[in-house]
C-alpha cells in the first residue's frame, strides 16, 4: 500500500553529465599586483619616513608595470574598490587607515605613527579579502572603479 502523499522521488539527469560547480584559485597574484605599492609606501615610510614624489612634490609609487603614478590618486582608487566591495557583499573591511594615508599623501602631510601602526594591522585582512573573492567579481569591480574614476576626473575639469 503506497502513500499518495508522499513526495515522488526525485530522478537524476541522465541526459546531462555531472557537472562541478566551478572552483577558483586564490587570486594572490592579483591582490599582490594591487596593494604591493601600498604595501611599499608603508614600508618606505617605516624605514626612512619618505616617499617618492614627482617633479612637483605629489607623491608617486612605481607600479608593476615600469611606470609612476599618482600614489594619493591610486590609495583612492583602491579605497574605492573596496568600499564597492563591501556594499555588494555587506561586508565590513578595516578601511580607516587606508583614508588616513591617503589624506595625508594628498595634502602632503606628515604620515603619524599610529597610522602606519593601523595599516600594518589591517593589510592582511584586506589582502584576504582580495585574494579569496571571485575572480570575475573583482574584474567588474574593477571596470565600476574605473568608470568612477573617469567621471570624477570629468567633473574635475567642468
Amino acid at each position: 500500500m503506497s502513500n499518495p502523499y508522499r513526495k515522488a522521488r526525485r530522478e537524476k539527469r541522465r541526459n546531462k553529465p555531472y557537472r562541478q560547480r566551478a572552483k577558483h584559485a586564490p587570486m594572490l597574484v592579483a591582490s599582490d599586483l594591487v596593494l604591493r605599492p601600498v604595501q611599499a609606501i608603508v614600508d618606505r615610510l617605516e624605514i626612512d619616513g619618505t616617499v617618492d614624489v614627482d617633479g612637483k612634490g605629489n607623491p608617486v609609487f612605481q607600479a608593476g608595470d615600469g611606470e609612476w603614478y599618482d600614489a594619493a590618486g591610486a590609495i583612492e582608487g583602491v579605497i574605492w574598490h573596496f568600499e564597492m566591495f563591501c556594499t555588494r557583499h555587506g561586508r565590513e573591511l578595516p578601511l580607516d587607515s587606508l583614508r588616513e594615508l591617503h589624506i595625508a599623501l594628498k595634502y602632503i602631510k606628515p604620515v603619524m605613527g599610529s597610522t602606519l601602526a593601523k595599516l600594518k594591522k589591517d593589510m592582511p585582512a584586506l589582502r584576504r579579502a582580495m585574494a579569496m573573492a571571485n575572480p570575475n567579481d573583482q574584474l567588474n569591480l574593477l571596470r565600476q572603479t574605473q568608470i568612477k574614476a573617469e567621471l570624477m576626473e570629468a567633473r574635475a575639469h567642468e
